[in-house]
């Protein structure tokens, strides 16, 4: 016998029950003394829940069509809103037309929601007075609070708490610091009934050597109320806990990253978010799938750091200026508690070849080497020689690990002393040769050029006064951008390094470097084609180096570039000026028609990320 049974379910989840709580009702049919083909007749459908998406940080090195392709996915989902934790244009400029250009296209693809969109500033959006004021006639406030379903959200600029490119100062425009802590302690105040609140920021403050003194108010302020914070910055995923809450650092929506996998906390997505009665459940929807709030936390990221990081490349310096046969060694070792398997493969040629690859499966503080043979068919300048990459996959338990590692035989280029001070004007006629040619890319990190459509070659010397740089480039669109960065179009960076040898070699992420402070202690610049003296990137460079001589003049096949900079410069950088060998690093921007962003040509593996390599860009001095 079957009957049809109605189950009115009342006051869900806590709710207290009234004349207008709503309701939900199941209607079934039972089966007579049978069992029943369900598990529960309670759905988590409780009136005051509600979804909401928060997208993370677009640029920094965006990869165009990622956040355009997250709006329709997003519509997929039917989320009740979208909040931003910013970052959404490149910005960086003061060029009202360029920053107009960059909002009128993320506008574009916010258009595509169905839900409504709320703004937050990141440093990218918002960095001088101008794009300030821009953010304030096009979005109004900076900072700024709304309420949904009695869930309070916060949302603030982190930004002037200090800006990125300078801690100490707040950002100029219409607002001040002041402005805006008196609204967080208004705001808390006045909404001490709120069942939870959400604070939205840019900057994690609170993940730094040093904590903010305001933000550790904003927590004092927050006390003991029920809340979850979100930031982004730093394009990986992170979460934490302070006073017994969560603190979610996002990864990317198309911004700048790695893409290292999960257990880094490098991926592209979106947090979804259900807010319930006990709080909001955090679902993380990559573009690939789906993970749970803690797909990535410190110590599994700091796990698959290790565990790769347990691969070390030896350099193989030989002397002299040709090539023919070397034995580079890597060692592998196991710093879990179970067994580790790395299996390795040339994933990219060199224009050598590599023997002797294996996997290996370690035991718990089990240890290995494995020496590459590595040979030219015919003998071959060091200077021409292009890296090799190695593609490890490592299985450690913990999902798929992947990691990459540079082959390149080195040894130390002439660095040559010159009795004749070149003029800096973009003439190469007073260089003898430019020996290093580069048509290949070097980094393993760096996608191919192909190699028509650009190339370089570069030389360099010092005397008593400077050390000195010549470039000339091949390149068949030669883009300039007016008051674009110099590093949103064609142009060359190079940086110089001549601390000691421990300093000078160690491999470190950008990110590291940057807030570390190693990149600070470089002689660094980068010249565009266009702009008439060197660019400031992004605080890191001295405003010495504008004077120091740079020169770019263009050619029918491209440009060239003289650069000089003073020894006093490099020394008093290095703090010494004593030094024999110097890590020179030249390399070419290139942006065509179309691009979001440049390209980047390097000679060898760059210094700084996954595809790092000491002793790579090596140069020695003469005897002086």
């Amino acid at each position: 016998m079957v009957r049809r049974v109605a189950l009115t379910l009342l006051c869900m989840a806590g709710l207290a029950c009234t004349a207008s709580t709503p309701t939900t009702t199941f209607e079934v049919d039972v089966p007579t003394g049978e069992p029943a083909p369900w598990t529960s007749l309670a759905p988590q459908d409780d009136p005051q829940d509600f979804h909401f998406v928060v997208v993370s940080d677009r640029t920094g090195g965006h990869r165009p069509g990622v956040f355009k392709g997250a709006m329709g996915k997003i519509n997929l989902l039917a989320p009740a809103f979208v909040v931003s934790v910013g970052d959404l244009i490149e910005g960086y400029t003061d060029n009202q037309a360029r920053i107009d250009a960059e909002w009128d296209e993320m506008e574009g693809f916010v258009e595509q929601l169905e839900a409504p969109f709320f703004y937050a500033a990141g440093n990218h959006d918002m960095n001088n007075a101008v794009m300030a004021n821009t953010w304030q006639r096009r979005f109004g406030p900076s900072f700024y609070k709304f309420e949904y379903k009695e869930v309070l959200f916060v949302v603030l600029n982190s930004e002037l708490f200090g800006m990125v490119g300078a801690p100490d100062t707040p950002l100029p425009g219409p607002w001040t610091q002041a402005q805006q802590m008196a609204f967080v302690e208004d705001t808390l105040t006045a909404h001490t009934d709120a069942r939870w609140t959400i604070v939205l920021l840019h900057q994690p403050l609170w993940d730094s050597r040093e904590i903010d003194a305001d933000w550790l108010q904003i927590e004092e302020w927050l006390g003991e109320r029920r809340y979850t914070v979100f930031a982004g910055h730093f394009h990986q995923y992170a979460k934490r806990q302070r006073h017994d809450r969560n603190y979610i650092t996002l990864a990317t929506t198309g911004g700048g990253s790695g893409l290292r996998g999960t257990p880094f906390g490098e991926f592209d997505h979106v947090a979804w978010i259900t807010m319930r009665e006990d709080g909001p459940l955090i679902a993380n929807l990559l573009l690939e799938g789906i993970q749970d709030e803690d797909v990535s936390t410190p110590e599994l990221a700091g796990r698959a750091q290790e565990i790769t990081a347990a691969i070390r490349t030896q350099p193989a310096l030989g002397q002299g200026a040709t090539f023919r046969s070397a034995t580079q060694r890597i060692s592998v070792s196991n710093p879990t508690d179970g067994v580790v398997r790395y299996a390795p493969l040339v994933s990219k040629a060199g224009n050598f070849a590599v023997d002797g690859l294996r996997a290996v499966a370690l035991e718990p503080g089990e240890s290995t080497t494995l020496a590459l043979s590595l040979s030219a068919d015919e003998p071959t300048p060091y200077r021409d020689l292009v890296a090799a990459e190695l593609t490890w996959r490592v299985d450690a338990g913990i999902g798929e690990l992947s990691t990459r590692t540079p082959v390149l035989p080195l040894t130390r280029h002439p660095l040559p002393r010159r009795d004749d001070a070149p003029s800096i004007d973009g003439d190469l006629g007073d260089w003898r040769d430019l020996p290093y040619r580069v048509d290949r890319q070097g980094d393993i990190a760096t996608p191919e050029f192909a190699a028509a459509d650009l190339s370089y070659r570069f030389a360099v010397a010092e005397d008593a006064e400077a050390l000195y740089v010549a470039v000339t480039v091949i390149d068949d669109e030669v883009l300039i951008e007016p008051g674009a960065l110099a590093r949103d179009q064609d142009a060359i960076t190079l940086s110089v390094d001549v601390r000691d040898d421990a300093a000078r070699n160690r491999s470190m992420g950008v990110g590291e470097a940057v807030l570390g402070g190693d990149m600070a202690q470089l002689a660094m610049l980068i010249k565009s084609v266009g702009a008439a003296s060197p660019d400031r990137l992004l605080g890191f460079m001295d405003e010495t180096l504008a004077v120091s001589g740079a020169a770019v003049v263009r050619t029918d096949r491209g440009y060239d570039a003289e650069f000089a900079i003073p020894l006093t410069y490099i020394n008093n950088k290095a703090g010494r000026d004593d030094w024999t060998v110097a890590r020179i690093a030249v390399s070419v921007y290139d942006k065509d028609s179309g691009d979001h962003a440049p390209a980047t040509l390097h000679w060898q593996p760059y210094r700084y990320g996954a595809g790092a390599m000491p002793w790579t860009h090596t140069f020695q001095r003469a005897s002086r």
